[in-house]
């Protein structure tokens, strides 16, 4: 087993890909906080406006590296044509994203709309984005308030349209984490029916690698270092949210009144993998066999590469 110093990392080539379902802010922070810089490696970004499409380049061999849904892995591995196992499956997650929103997941309808309750939701039109975590929280208040998935019309978008959608009222409901929800707020009457901190759900963005690359240490030496250099890009968010706020302005042209929080609630805390974090998989995808969204139930724990311990 080669040691730390004998591998050649000059040689690894890594693609992350980056999307910009939260806005173009995220990809600037991880620039501006310099955690990437002087790398013993060379690192390259791909930009994609879904996870979806993020998760297609990586099977495609195209991205190395990215933070992906879990939702989004539980649809693919179930769409497989032979059920990945721990030796076939083309991805692993090597570490997660843990969100520190105070509210998490909300489901929002205008203060006016007779929605009051999720179970109101039957036979109305709910946005949420394609590929998210929106998506297994509104199935999971749905099936806690007697109604199934299918009993409701869903409006897959990127959160941007989401949010031109609800506004212009082609929607009955939104889905999203708070942080994008909160500019809805200031331009008119929300009511909240559901917000995942009241169901005890686990957040998480998964971080996610093409599997091969595990099997050369130098890339696996290469990712263990991504992934303290991502944990950085958390810190220096939280360090500088005057200046995150700025770009979040600049960038994705939010009103200053609601830039500091959304950076504050965005913060997320980088954490390795463990059971708490593949149960809250495994949980998603039960329940979407359950309902309906996916047919066939895949064993998705053969997916976790538990190697990474990030404390060290």
């Amino acid at each position: 087993m080669p040691t730390t110093e004998s591998l050649d990392l000059s040689r690894v080539n890594l693609v992350f890909g980056a999307t910009t379902t939260r806005g173009k802010t995220r990809q600037a922070t991880r620039l501006a906080s310099g955690a990437f810089d002087n790398l013993p490696f060379t690192l390259k970004w791909a930009e994609f406006s879904s996870g979806d499409d993020a998760l297609a380049a990586m099977l495609a061999d195209r991205v190395d590296i990215q933070e992906a849904q879990p939702t989004a892995l539980v649809v693919l591995a179930a769409a497989a044509a032979t059920p990945w196992t721990t030796e076939s499956s083309p991805v692993k997650v090597v570490g997660a994203l843990r969100y520190g929103t105070p509210e998490g997941i909300q489901i929002v309808v205008p203060e006016g709309s007779p929605i009051r309750t999720v179970a109101d939701l039957r036979g109305k039109k709910v946005a949420y984005s394609r590929g998210s975590s929106s998506q297994y929280f509104l199935v999971l208040a749905l099936e806690k308030a007697g109604v199934t998935a299918s009993d409701v019309t869903a409006v897959k978008m990127t959160m941007s349209d989401a949010r031109a959608a609800f506004a212009a009222g082609s929607v009955d409901a939104i889905v999203a984490f708070d942080f994008n929800i909160l500019p809805l707020f200031r331009q008119e009457s929300l009511r909240v029916i559901a917000r995942s901190a009241d169901y005890d759900v686990p957040l998480y963005a998964l971080i996610t690698v093409r599997a091969t690359l595990l099997e050369d240490p130098a890339y696996v030496e290469a990712i263990r270092i991504m992934l303290r250099r991502m944990s950085d890009v958390e810190g220096w968010v939280s360090a500088n949210i005057d200046a995150a706020s700025r770009l979040k302005q600049e960038l994705d042209g939010v009103d200053p009144l609601d830039s500091e929080q959304i950076m504050r609630y965005g913060v997320s805390s980088v954490v390795p993998v463990s059971d708490e974090l593949i149960a809250s998989v495994v949980d998603q995808a039960k329940l979407f066999h359950a309902e309906g969204v996916i047919e066939r139930l895949p064993d998705i724990s053969v997916i976790f590469d538990r190697r990474y311990d990030l404390a060290s």
